[in-house]
């Protein structure tokens, strides 16, 4: 049975070294354990080692990340962390800032807005216990940044990385967002389109998204060798990798990828 041969290696943000970003700013949330819904399984995992790779590949400075995960992420702590340590840490037109995010999210029922549950969030209360991703983009660009890119490992399917419902007896979601633009000077990877689930890598222990995108990043996605990762390499790289795996795991997901695609990511010394 070769199904019990698969296996991937294992991330290494050591394998290659990125040219230093002293302009780049980076926010890193992922939640695996929720308070009020079932877990996104391996979501903290996955923030962990983006902060490796945001130090070593993406080339930011450690005292320019700022890193939350399970119970520290709740909604308090990542508008503040949007709101009072962005703000402090960039600097208008100078500043790239990067966003991670790993975890559940979740679709308003009429499928106009798409949220990101923080740790207490609770799609019940959604409104009120859950952040709008209009809300972050806004909020990141009032700073006015040079540039931002953003990635999302979470779908609004209503279902968790194993196809499970995130609350029992919840209905499907209509989505109706994906025409959404991103604001100009963002660059938006997102692991599915957003009626598709976005799941777990199980014999990698990450999520499928995650995963390929830091396998991408160590230097995998640079088709042509010259040395840089384009958004649209990544993408690339991704979309293939996350979709035959998905295949194999017997459902669909396709990674997205909005604004910039010409943007330089990574730049190997």
């Amino acid at each position: 049975n070769s199904e019990s041969i698969i296996s991937f290696s294992e991330l290494n943000p050591l394998k290659v070294k990125g040219k230093k970003n002293n302009n780049a700013v980076a926010l890193i949330i992922g939640v695996a354990n929720y308070k009020n819904v079932s877990q996104a399984t391996y979501a903290d995992k996955d923030a962990e080692y983006f902060y490796d790779f945001s130090e070593n590949v993406l080339g930011i400075n450690k005292n320019n990340i700022k890193f939350i995960s399970n119970q520290e992420a709740d909604e308090n702590s990542i508008k503040k962390a949007l709101k009072i340590w962005l703000t402090g840490f960039s600097k208008p037109s100078q500043s790239d800032i990067y966003l991670f995010f790993a975890g559940h999210g979740f679709s308003s029922s009429d499928g106009k807005e798409l949220y990101l549950i923080p740790f207490d969030g609770d799609p019940r209360l959604l409104s009120e216990t859950a952040i709008p991703r209009s809300y972050i983009f806004d909020t990141i660009k009032s700073l006015q940044p040079k540039s931002v890119t953003v990635f999302l490992d979470s779908c609004y399917s209503g279902e968790t990385r194993e196809k499970e419902m995130i609350i029992a007896n919840a209905r499907p979601i209509t989505i109706l967002e994906e025409e959404s633009e991103v604001p100009e000077n963002f660059t938006v990877f997102s692991a599915a389109l957003s009626t598709e689930t976005s799941s777990s890598l199980p014999e990698a222990s990450h999520g499928l998204f995650s995963y390929f995108l830091m396998k991408g990043l160590e230097g995998d996605a640079d088709k042509n060798k010259d040395k840089k990762i384009t958004s649209k390499e990544l993408h690339s790289y991704v979309r293939d990798r996350v979709s035959k795996q998905a295949a194999r795991l017997g459902f669909i997901q396709t990674p997205q990828l909005k604004g910039n695609i010409d943007k330089v990511l990574v730049e190997f010394n």
